[in-house]
């Protein structure tokens, strides 16, 4: 019986990581097409109190802090092993989202301070911030589902303040957010198979 609830459980997991990407695919493939109208929309579009909200979030080391090291401080004393899984799910982003923007070498729909040393940061495809927040996510959300609700919105308003300082294209942040989850969901599959570990 348990073994069977086991297989639905995990089938339903599936059928959701499928559905998630397929939505994000055509998501993906819409905003890319809609990205010039989009940063256009954004150019014109200020409000005081969004722009204060939202300068916040989109500042990186505000996502690490929410993201990743208060949930570690939360998670450390029960399991140290999941804290391990965040770090890796964080750290391997930061590659891969380095690896695409050496690929693509897409432009900013905006002109911006340039980093010293790492033009590659200055590239805009993908947005690290969605990347980074996504791929945190799946461990997040499965074990302090208690704050489920505020680690979705949070990763949400990440990849929306990118947008809306037009550091980034839609496109930028829709394919950021979906590789990082799934990127995220696969060092929560192998810390749970305990692959990550061996």
């Amino acid at each position: 019986m348990e073994a069977s609830q086991k297989a639905q459980k995990m089938k339903a997991i599936k059928i959701n990581d499928n559905l998630i990407l397929i939505i994000g695919i055509v998501l993906f493939l819409l905003s890319y097409k809609f990205d010039v109208q989009v940063n256009f929309f954004f150019k014109n579009a200020k409000f005081p109190i969004i722009d204060a909200v939202l300068g916040v979030i989109t500042n990186f080391g505000v996502v690490i802090l929410v993201m990743l090291i208060i949930p570690s401080i939360a998670i450390y004393k029960k399991n140290k092993k999941i804290v391990h899984a965040l770090l890796i799910a964080f750290t391997s982003s930061i590659i891969l989202a380095f690896v695409i923007k050496i690929i693509v070498l897409r432009q900013r729909p905006t002109e911006m301070f340039a980093y010293p040393f790492i033009n590659i940061i200055n590239y805009s495809f993908p947005s690290m911030h969605s990347m980074i927040a996504f791929s945190l996510l799946p461990c997040l959300v499965k074990y302090l589902p208690k704050q489920k609700f505020f680690w979705i919105s949070f990763a949400f308003l990440v990849g929306l303040s990118r947008v809306y300082f037009r550091f980034h294209f839609l496109s930028d942040v829709i394919f950021g957010a979906l590789v990082g989850y799934f990127a995220g969901t696969y060092v929560l599959k192998l810390h749970e198979k305990k692959k990550i570990w061996k």
